[in-house]
């Protein structure tokens, strides 16, 4: 039995892709008749965890009879979707081995790569109780890891009632990046405290990817906890894009 599934578009599926294939080479999917699509996956160091979120009304067309968990090579998938165009629709066929996609443009093209043993897995929310956060355009957070970048590896992330600070220092020197409640980039900023931590720029570079796809992220963190990073996919309901990032202790 083959579970079929078709993206809109090829940009969209390979921003997914990168998203995921940023912080983990290899990972299962499930694919459910009634969830979806979805994964969760944790990094090599366990420092940070991706979970993707897929309703079935996300995609354009949707054939699952069967639940099933497929193990992806996303490192292989990404290279194969660098020759697939950005309005290509893309189809994802799960057969007993195989993973098939067919791009569909001016012409239509197939490609086939194997699957990996499969891994059940459940979605879990890191149990953290988050006292503050923030919603954001998305287009300012890759702006602000190349700013940060010029300083150091690590940054502060501050949350206040009025405004989320990101600063960054070394002996090069220092760079703060201010977002107030006033400024066009900020949707709505909370906090039931003032919360901080220090997070690796690194990590947070590869997880600024969905602002690609994604309107909108929001940030959660509390003091010495880690953050949650989350992008609402499409408009549709509960399509997102979630990431943990372990804090840093500082002395």
């Amino acid at each position: 039995m083959v579970n079929r599934l078709v993206f809109e578009e090829g940009k969209v599926l390979k921003a997914i892709v990168d998203a995921v294939e940023a912080l983990i080479g290899e990972a299962s999917v499930k694919i459910s008749p009634e969830e979806g699509m979805s994964l969760s996956a944790l990094d090599t160091s366990k420092t940070a965890m991706i979970q993707l979120i897929l309703p079935k009304s996300y995609f354009v067309d949707f054939e699952v009879d069967n639940e099933g968990f497929y193990g992806v090579n996303f490192t292989e998938l990404a290279r194969i979707l660098k020759r697939v165009k950005a309005k290509d629709r893309v189809e994802l066929a799960f057969e007993e081995s195989r993973l098939v996609l067919k791009a569909i443009g001016d012409y239509k093209r197939t490609f086939s790569m194997p699957l990996l043993a499969g891994e059940s897995f459940e979605l879990r929310e890191l149990k953290v109780q988050f006292k503050a956060g923030a919603r954001l355009d998305s287009k300012v957070l890759p702006d602000v890891v190349k700013d940060l970048k010029l300083i150091s590896n690590e940054v502060k992330v501050s949350i206040d009632p009025d405004k989320v600070e990101f600063m960054a220092e070394s002996d090069k020197g220092e760079s703060t990046v201010e977002l107030s409640k006033e400024d066009i980039m900020v949707i709505d900023i909370w906090a039931d405290e003032p919360s901080s931590s220090y997070y690796s720029l690194a990590y947070l570079e590869k997880m600024v990817k969905p602002a690609k796809i994604a309107e909108e992220a929001s940030i959660e963190l509390s003091s010495q906890s880690p953050m949650k990073l989350t992008y609402p996919l499409g408009g549709v309901e509960g399509a997102r894009i979630v990431y943990y990032l372990a804090h840093i202790s500082v002395a």
